[in-house]
């Protein structure tokens, strides 16, 4: 298939798909004449890519998981799933960070109610 196809098939663009390539992300696909030729395993491997970044993760951190993938031709399981749970640990921390966030934003909204609520009610009189 060429790079349309396989674009359509993953809900991607050409242009992201060449920079996936560019990075080293994907294998280099064959060709028939000048066109790129996309198989299966592609496929798989922008699906995968994708999800990964819908999940968060940032190119380059997708990049430990497709070398050895590409290196020992399977999946290794244990380093996406370490990555995964290093992405999981830098979410929970920024939840964390939102939560005292909201807790400041929630104590502001008090202090200023307390120092300014007063001042207008006893300039509306």
């Amino acid at each position: 298939m060429y790079i349309g196809q396989l674009a359509k098939l993953t809900n991607s663009t050409p242009k992201a798909i060449r920079h996936y390539e560019k990075l080293g992300l994907l294998p280099e696909p064959l060709r028939q004449g000048s066109y790129r030729s996309y198989d299966a395993h592609h496929v798989t491997l922008v699906r995968m890519i994708r999800m990964a970044q819908a999940a968060g993760f940032k190119l380059l951190e997708i990049t430990p998981l497709i070398t050895e993938k590409l290196r020992s031709q399977r999946f290794p399981l244990e380093v996406a799933n370490n990555g995964i749970e290093q992405k999981r640990l830098q979410v929970q921390a920024e939840i964390e960070a939102l939560r005292q966030r909201d807790l400041h934003l929630q104590q502001l909204k008090q202090e200023i109610n307390l120092l300014f609520a007063p001042a207008l009610a006893t300039t509306t009189s």
